[in-house]
């Protein structure tokens, strides 16, 4: 086992303890465990041989003996002993937003409710709501609930099929005779989550197909292979997921094989999307052609169509980017008459900072300096911490007198670090009523300040909405973090009017956030043009606890361009001298 699968064995022996009643304290060291091992900078089987292993903070003598043992031989009787001691149906409970251990373990000594379809029956029938802690408005969260992992059963996050996906390509490019390979579909419309993997190769004349679909359907995630023929294998892969309790998903994976002249209509065709494609076969109707998987052709047959540019130029279009083909305006747009052309779309490169951050000094795992340091070494001119405010105990958030320890901190890295600045923010949690977690004389001290919800997810949308209005009113509110508190796959945006918070936000010259975490990418691609189109100014930021993290922003600037973003609407492409002079001019007119 690597780190990663580790850990995930680490978080659901910590819940499997929460749900038999253990100790609080032990449930905690395989959680920290868990988590140290999430965010190592170095190899697991570096550490392993070289003996240090032992020296990285929340691994003990005990989680030592335990981790190697499961990366020599891939299980724990400790974690198979807890699992033959709990129903397996009690894990899938706990994937619904908003219930955790606890009322699990209460509603299964008290209703016997073991599986989801269990708890979806007892909800239908109202026995749930007469539940001590639970209630009527819980049982309908609960219903909502079922209906949202429904709604996302057989998915899984970018990153995790990335990952498979890049591995798969070039493990079959390394094949003697195979030309030219691309990954289509929803991955490479940069889509959050995916359903499977699409796959489109061309071999050079007289290669064997068979050889290429042998390396296909042996590569060591397949659990089941669904078809096979000459031009097409369709597998079903085992994933790690750390997302999921068990730490593994099922993804699907396509390979399809066509002659090198088919190769850019194949492309085009498996990317998608279906309502794109649509209209392109209609626009070559038009035109006097037909357009498939397989070639773009006239009255006199296939024309000559070696890219997917060529194929839009024949159509009398610009070519459009995938991550823009989901039929929201993009074919309009491609038109040369058009007022208005396609995007030019914010480069992957674009960044030159962040401002959404954590350190030790809060829930981070890595000290302000490392961070900073790690910001450098991807080329970024400036880094913003921005820990937790007090009222979030459990993210260790600071007090004031805290803060101005880390203020004292940044002037000394300041003075000593070069090639990165680092800024003074702070992640103020907007409380229940919409004031901010630190006094006006605190606030205005930071160079910018991210507000943003944590807690009180549940409150009415009228509620939620007038709540962040009014914080990001406030006149020290930079930026607003995470704006829909949406956790993909696991816990669905609270209930906001959007539209007004972006009119808010337009209306008082606060930033949006598009929250670059893989697991969160929030703001959405639609919400993004939204903002975009009202002339409100983006940032990316990774929400980095980890230095490894801050190379989410890759993600981040995946949703921009699905968002339509060019480099001038996103704040943090510009240089550290600009940036500085903007924070300090917005601090004197807001003053």
């Amino acid at each position: 086992m690597d780190a990663n699968e580790i850990a995930a064995v680490f978080n659901e022996i910590a819940i499997l303890l929460e749900l038999r009643g253990e100790n609080v304290f032990k449930i905690n060291a395989y959680r920290k465990a868990a988590r140290a091992l999430e965010t190592l900078t170095q190899p697991l089987d570096n550490l392993i041989a070289e003996g240090n292993l032992a020296k990285v903070d929340g691994i003990g003598k005990a989680l030592l003996i335990k981790i190697e043992t499961l990366h020599k031989t891939n299980r724990l009787e400790e974690l198979e002993h807890l699992r033959g001691q709990v129903p397996p149906g009690l894990l899938e409970m706990l994937r619904l937003p908003g219930i955790g251990p606890k009322k699990v373990k209460a509603l299964y000594e008290g209703l016997g409710i073991a599986s989801l379809v269990a708890l979806k029956e007892a909800c239908e029938s109202d026995q749930i709501a007469k539940v001590k802690g639970f209630g009527p408005k819980t049982q309908v969260n609960i219903l909502e609930g079922i209906a949202f992992l429904k709604e996302g059963e057989g998915r899984v996050h970018r990153p995790i099929a990335l990952e498979v996906a890049n591995d798969l390509v070039n493990r079959l490019r390394q094949i003697e005779g195979v030309q030219r390979i691309e990954i289509a579909g929803s991955l490479r419309r940069l889509r959050d989550t995916v359903k499977d993997i699409d796959i489109v190769a061309t071999l050079a004349p007289g290669v064997d197909p068979e050889g290429v679909m042998d390396v296909f359907v042996a590569y060591p995630q397949v659990v089941h292979v669904s078809g096979r023929g000459q031009t097409k294998a369709s597998v079903v892969l085992e994933v790690r997921n750390p997302m999921m309790l068990s730490g593994r998903s099922r993804l699907g994976a396509d390979l399809r094989l066509v002659a090198p002249e088919n190769f850019a209509p194949a492309l085009a065709y498996f990317t998608g999307s279906k309502e794109h494609n649509v209209r392109l076969r209609s626009l070559a109707i038009e035109a006097g052609y037909k357009l498939n998987e397989y070639a773009l052709a006239g009255p006199n047959g296939p024309l000559d169509c070696p890219t997917e540019e060529s194929i839009y130029r024949h159509l009398g279009l610009a070519w459009v980017p995938p991550e823009l083909r989901e039929m929201t305006g993009e074919i309009a747009a491609a038109d040369p008459k058009a007022k208005s052309g396609l995007p030019n779309l914010i480069p992957m490169g674009a960044l030159k900072g962040i401002f959404h951050n954590h350190t030790t000094a809060s829930d981070g795992n890595a000290s302000l300096e490392e961070m900073a340091l790690a910001a450098r070494e991807l080329g970024l001119e400036y880094f913003g911490v921005a820990d937790h405010s007090q009222s979030l105990g459990i993210a260790n958030g600071l007090t004031p007198d805290r803060v101005k320890k880390q203020w004292t901190e940044v002037d000394l890295l300041n003075a000593k670090l070069e090639g990165v600045h680092i800024f003074k923010g702070t992640e103020v949690d907007i409380l229940e009523d919409g004031s901010l977690d630190y006094d006006d004389a605190l606030l205005a001290g930071f160079d910018y300040v991210v507000a943003s919800v944590h807690m009180y997810m549940n409150q009415p949308k009228d509620e939620m909405t007038a709540r962040i209005i009014k914080a990001i009113s406030h006149p020290s509110v930079t930026m607003l973090g995470h704006p829909t508190g949406r956790l993909l796959l696991r816990r669905n945006a609270y209930a906001v009017d959007l539209d007004a918070v972006l009119a808010a936000a337009m209306k008082h010259q606060v930033m949006i956030e598009i929250n670059a975490n893989p697991w969160r990418l929030d703001l959405d691609w639609i919400h993004v043009r939204r903002a975009r189109e009202l002339g409100i100014l983006l940032v990316i930021n990774p929400d980095a606890h980890a230095t490894n993290e801050i190379a989410n922003i890759r993600y981040g600037l995946e949703v921009a361009r699905r968002g339509w973003c060019e480099a001038e609407d996103v704040f943090n492409t510009r240089g550290v001298l600009e940036v500085t002079k903007h924070l300090q001019e917005r601090k004197e007119r807001k003053g």
